[in-house]
């Protein structure tokens, strides 16, 4: 979900968050039997992939890579797997795809990896019994699946667990539910530990749970969920602390047919009436309690050791857990450090964003072939590190032996967070290992999956405005956010887009021919080109519109475009020149540009005016809000209108009380009464924009 600043004048920016607690025994009233299993112990230390086919679990298989710290067990299509216990340690996978797992046990060390696509789980646990070394955090993945009763003995979040288009049913044991943990030492730790980063990222997206006992903090990070003929364990709900007064969450839910009749008001949840899409695609029955996925009946069940391979010996070195999976790769680096720009954003009290240059630097230092910050970061910075961490190791087969990398921003004193160093971080790795320098004139900003697709982020207009503040030349941003550069265009005019060459990427390796201090090819000769151009506008901005409409000028942008078509500077510079100019923001533009309206609005009421009485002000700050709101209305997407509206006419309403006081308490409480009104349209309007199905889909929510 794209993160939206929202409106702070009225419910919008409640605190939405729970506060993580055990579940007491008066709650436990569906007590639940923990599965058993036999005492057979095999050790898988080599990759495995099983035959199709019906399989019986006699006590635990452990995936355990050993010395090469690499080991998958994959369970393919058509297989069926009953009463096994599978024990995943660091550096194992467990990859389970289109079968059905019938009371069966996972259990998964930190650093360990479990895949579950398309599946059956029929009475199955879940578990990482040593979660908390979160140096070397789980991953599990579940995708278009059904899971039928079972247990989870650990918290969600400590498990690294992400589950999409699924179906749970008959999870009704209140202790064993599913859960969320954060608070007291987790606060220090990276990833989802802290209830706003559960909110921004939520774990469990289009999925469905019937019949099932719903811990009040898996509300926090649930978004596009429906909750039908389930229970809510709301009982004791704190009001949390972990979001800023400034930041809105919105987690949209359905919940049908369930008691409690009304839903805890201080969770930041957007309830809808209509179905939410999603859920699991698989055809399925429940007959006397047992699960029977359609196609896929398989008779007999031969012993599941009795197929793997010979059983290896378990690694019983106890410092071995939870390392790496990097720890033993080797590779010779030809550089011991190296730099990269970033490019980060800093939010004004005006509501607006505004981008700087960061240098980036990393430095290879003794230690196990790790990859890491040298200083604290947010959540989600840390996991953009590891799909990085994933995909250099494919790319080079391994980072460097006996060394780590850390990565280290140039203000080493101030809070990072977000994905979008994830690229530079990217680069700053293939420079050490291949030996390249980078274009000291050159910026990147953007997520990156493991596959090395570049992935949209946040705040890129802003950021391009930045890197034209600073020596940069060349900036490059995610293809996905080319919409955001064309809202340059709109409220900006051309000049940003001729004071920097601004490229669009796609994929990591577009990152390192545009970052390379020794480009060759069409490419350099389009950055020349390009250079060409830049330096002929900015001798006199005034003379920009003439120049651009030159046939020189045209001739010179089109030839740039032909050499690299992923230049969105010549694209919409080109665009300018001809007249084809749009005039209003995207829609994902339009609410940003509304929120930070919203914002600033918000920021000038404080100053003028204290909530009981109005204050002086000199200049009219509230004022300037007001207009700046109005100005940008026509520019903005039209289905955005209704939220500035409401944001427009609360801040008139207060600024009335500013110019004319109110000479009784009487008047002022009504004054202060349409205002908060004027507030709750505000949030109704935007909660109404939210929950278009043609906005989410525009939004890619």
């Amino acid at each position: 979900m794209k993160k939206f600043r929202g409106c702070k004048l009225g419910r919008w920016y409640l605190g939405l968050l729970l506060s993580y607690g055990l579940v007491s025994a008066q709650e436990e009233t569906a007590r639940y039997e923990m599965l058993k299993f036999g005492e057979d112990k095999h050790v898988l230390t080599s990759s495995f992939k099983l035959p199709e086919g019906g399989y019986q679990g006699t006590g635990a298989v452990t995936i355990d890579p050993g010395p090469d710290r690499t080991c998958t067990l994959t369970i393919p299509d058509r297989c069926v797997i009953e009463s096994t216990r599978f024990i995943v340690r660091a550096g194992g996978r467990l990859s389970v795809r289109g079968s059905l797992l019938r009371n069966c046990y996972i259990g998964m060390d930190p650093g360990a990896e479990v895949a579950i696509d398309s599946c059956g789980l029929e009475k199955c646990e879940f578990a990482s019994p040593n979660a908390l070394k979160l140096d070397f955090p789980s991953e599990i993945k579940i995708t278009n699946s059904i899971l039928q009763a079972g247990a989870w003995f650990s918290p969600i979040n400590l498990m690294g667990l992400k589950m999409m288009d699924c179906v749970v049913r008959e999870l009704e044991s209140s202790r064993y539910t599913m859960r969320c943990a954060f608070g007291g030492a987790l606060a220090q730790k990276s990833g989802p530990f802290t209830p706003l980063a559960l909110a921004r990222s939520p774990l469990i997206q289009y999925t469905r749970f019937d019949q099932c006992a719903i811990d009040r903090s898996l509300l926090l990070t649930s978004s596009h969920v429906t909750f039908e003929n389930s229970r809510g364990l709301f009982n004791n709900l704190l009001a949390a602390d972990g979001l800023g007064a400034s930041t809105s969450v919105v987690l949209p839910i359905r919940w049908i047919n369930s008691q409690p009749e009304e839903l805890p008001t201080n969770v930041g949840l957007l309830v809808l009436n209509e179905e939410i899409a999603g859920g699991c695609r698989l055809e399925a029955t429940v007959e006397d309690g047992v699960l029977k996925l359609k196609g896929l009946d398989v008779q007999a069940a031969l012993p599941l050791t009795s197929i793997l391979p010979e059983s290896g010996t378990p690694s019983t070195d106890s410092s071995m857990q939870g390392r790496d999976t990097l720890a033993t790769d080797g590779v010779e680096l030809k550089l011991e450090q190296s730099h990269v720009n970033g490019l980060l954003i800093m939010q004004l009290a005006s509501g607006r964003e505004a981008g700087q240059v960061t240098k980036m630097n990393i430095t290879a230092v003794p230690g196990n072939a790790s990859l890491n910050f040298s200083q604290p970061v947010g959540s989600d910075m840390r996991i953009a590190l590891n799909e990085v961490t994933k995909f250099m190791r494919l790319r080079h087969k391994g980072l460097a032996a006996g060394r780590s990398l850390e990565i280290a921003f140039e203000e080493k004193y101030s809070g990072k967070d977000g994905p979008s160093a994830a690229v530079a971080c990217g680069l700053l790795v293939e420079s050490v290992i291949m030996g390249k320098t980078w274009d000291p004139t050159f910026a990147v900003t953007g997520d990156m999956n493991a596959d090395g697709s570049v992935q949209p982020i946040g705040g890129v207009a802003a950021k391009v405005r930045g890197a034209t503040k600073g020596a940069c030349k060349i900036v490059a941003v995610p293809a996905k956010n080319e919409r955001s550069v064309q809202d340059i265009l709109v409220l900006d005019g051309p000049g940003p887009l001729a004071a920097i060459h601004v490229f669009a990427l796609e994929q990591f390796n577009q990152a390192v021919q545009l970052a390379d201090s020794e480009r060759t090819g069409t490419l350099q000769q389009a950055v020349a080109e390009f250079d060409v151009i830049r330096s002929a506008l900015q001798r006199d901005p005034r003379q920009m519109l003439a120049i651009l409409r030159t046939p020189h000028a045209i001739t010179r942008l089109q030839a740039v475009l032909e050499k690299a078509p992923h230049s969105l500077s010549a694209k919409y510079l080109l665009m300018y020149a001809q007249g084809r100019v749009p005039t209003k923001l995207s829609l994902a533009g339009s609410i940003e540009a509304a929120d930070a309206g919203a914002m600033g609005l918000s920021s000038s009421t404080k100053n003028d005016f204290s909530g009981k009485t109005a204050l002086s002000f000199q200049p009219d700050e509230l004022g300037g809000s007001i207009n700046r709101l109005k100005n940008l209305r026509p520019r903005l997407d039209p289905r955005v209108w209704p939220y500035v509206d409401s944001l427009v006419s609360c801040g008139e309403i207060i600024r009335g009380e500013l110019l004319n006081p109110s000479r009784t308490q009487n008047k002022f409480n009504e004054m202060l009464g349409r205002a908060r009104q004027a507030g709750r349209s505000a949030d109704a309007a935007k909660s109404k924009l939210l929950s278009d199905p043609e906005v989410i889909e525009d939004l890619g929510l």
